[in-house]
């Protein structure tokens, strides 16, 4: 066999390669669901007789060797990358007065008075409430005056307990008194406790 028609069946050998090549990649891309498939190395080799291994080396698409020709091409893909993410540190910003919890600890009685048929007697107990605030150096409390800042005092500690009074209006029913904390200075901040007691008398 001359040159050319070594030419031609080395020709051959690479058309087969790059269709083996291309169905590879096609296969790494649909079984990957549209990803890109890593650098892959392939080698095909293709057999053709002995006469022609000569030329085949010389035409530099491969290797002559005992009759084989191996021709070896690399398919390369490039791998989709994702697009680079900044992330920006937002300022700490300090939160404003504001009241964490305000709470009746102990319920408040109405005092009991005795008579003639029914001779015991009980003085009654006050009210007991606790606060947190945040964002101020204190707290301010009123009694029965939701709308006065600090009617019962203006300085009282960001966390605390109180017992504060409950007196009863006699009778039957139920006498009800408000307690409202405000943080400290905050006046547009408050919370109110509505509590009652059953009147014993």
């Amino acid at each position: 066999m001359d040159i050319m028609g070594a030419r031609k069946s080395v020709g051959v050998a690479a058309g087969i390669l790059l269709a083996v090549v291309g169905a590879a990649g096609c296969g790494a891309l649909e079984s990957g669901q549209g990803r890109a498939a890593p650098t892959s190395v392939s080698t095909v080799t293709v057999t053709v007789p002995a006469s022609t291994t000569a030329a085949a080396a010389s035409t530099g698409h491969g290797s002559a060797e005992g009759g084989v020709t191996q021709v070896t091409e690399v398919a390369e893909s490039t791998a989709k990358r994702a697009p680079a993410t900044t992330t920006t540190a937002r300022p700490h910003v300090p939160a404003g007065p504001r009241i964490e919890s305000f709470t009746v600890v102990s319920k408040p009685t109405c005092p009991v008075v005795g008579t003639p048929d029914a001779p015991f007697s009980s003085p009654g107990s006050g009210v007991v409430v606790a606060w947190k605030v945040s964002g101020a150096e204190g707290a301010a409390i009123s009694v029965d005056n939701p709308g006065v800042y600090a009617s019962y005092g203006g300085d009282y500690p960001a966390t605390g307990q109180l017992e504060l009074s409950f007196p009863c209006n006699g009778g039957s029913g139920e006498t009800t008194h408000t307690y409202t904390v405000w943080p400290k200075d905050a006046k547009g901040v408050s919370k109110t406790l509505t509590v009652s007691a059953r009147n014993n008398s």
